[in-house]
């Protein structure tokens, strides 16, 4: 009986597997084949996942009809910078709510804590008419500030620091340790692994980001890369999957990437984290 249920779930896993590693490899694949093999796909077949004639052409063309070391090194510059400031904006609001006592600091946690269920898709308008009125469109401070901290960064360092010991702060205090070396040259180094991870996360959902750069950014120069694929889908190259799906893998493997560079760091992150009251 025992043996059977492990069996289904294996098999339950291994379909979900599939359901999410096929359609992958095979957006992949249209990145090395050309728009007339694309267009004569038919049926399911061994090609319809390996390119009858592999070709790199699509790459060398996409490479051409986008500035693509300038495109990528704005997205990677706005990356980091949302990451290290973020990491430091919220670890430093996570210390405040967990190893400090103040007047309202479990309503203002909640409501922290609250930010979280609003989507980017409802903050949008206000956060335009707010970066419009300080003179920060078409600025890559307009991706960049406005992400300097989020609910979720202040909530998930808030967890590990709250799980250290408050007797450290106090044998720190006595031997004249004020709070901001503290927290430098104690607290920051046993955080380095949640610290990791909230950065990995950071850093991926900014690269995919979208609806905010589209919406901030309408200068050529200043486009990161999903917004450059996006022109190029929204003009001349509407048709032209071929060269659509290079973008897309140009796009995938840097993320691809620093994940599996640091997945062990992501999962020690959230095991030690952990959801603490």
């Amino acid at each position: 009986m025992r043996d059977s249920r492990a069996t289904r779930g294996w098999v339950l896993l291994a379909v979900l597997v599939l359901a999410v590693v096929v359609p992958i490899f095979w957006g992949f694949s249209l990145a090395f084949r050309s728009n007339e093999e694309i267009a004569r796909i038919g049926g399911l077949s061994l090609h319809t996942f390996i390119p009858v004639r592999a070709t790199l052409d699509n790459f060398t063309r996409f490479f051409a009809a986008v500035n693509i070391w300038r495109v990528l090194g704005v997205t990677v510059f706005v990356c980091l910078s949302v990451t290290a400031f973020s990491l430091l904006v919220n670890s430093l609001a996570a210390y405040a709510f967990a190893r400090m006592s103040f007047r309202g600091r479990g309503v203002l946690f909640a409501v922290v804590v609250a930010t979280m269920i609003l989507p980017i898709e409802i903050l949008i308008v206000p956060l335009y008419r707010v970066v419009k009125d300080v003179g920060l469109m078409n600025s890559l401070a307009s991706l960049i500030i406005p992400f300097a901290a989020s609910g979720f960064g202040i909530f998930f360092m808030r967890q590990f620091f709250a799980g250290i010991p408050k007797e450290l702060d106090e044998a720190a205090l006595m031997d004249g340790c004020g709070r901001t070396r503290f927290f430098a040259q104690v607290l920051l180094p046993l955080a380095r692994t949640p610290l990791v991870t909230l950065g990995l996360i950071v850093f991926l959902q900014q690269w995919d980001s979208f609806l905010v750069p589209v919406t901030f950014i309408s200068r050529t120069e200043n486009m990161v890369l999903q917004v450059a694929i996006n022109d190029l889908y929204s003009h001349i190259y509407v048709n032209d999957v071929a060269l659509l799906a290079a973008g897309m893998v140009i796009g995938a493997v840097p993320v691809i990437a620093v994940f599996l560079f640091t997945q062990r760091y992501y999962i020690a992150g959230i095991t030690t984290t952990g959801i603490k009251g």
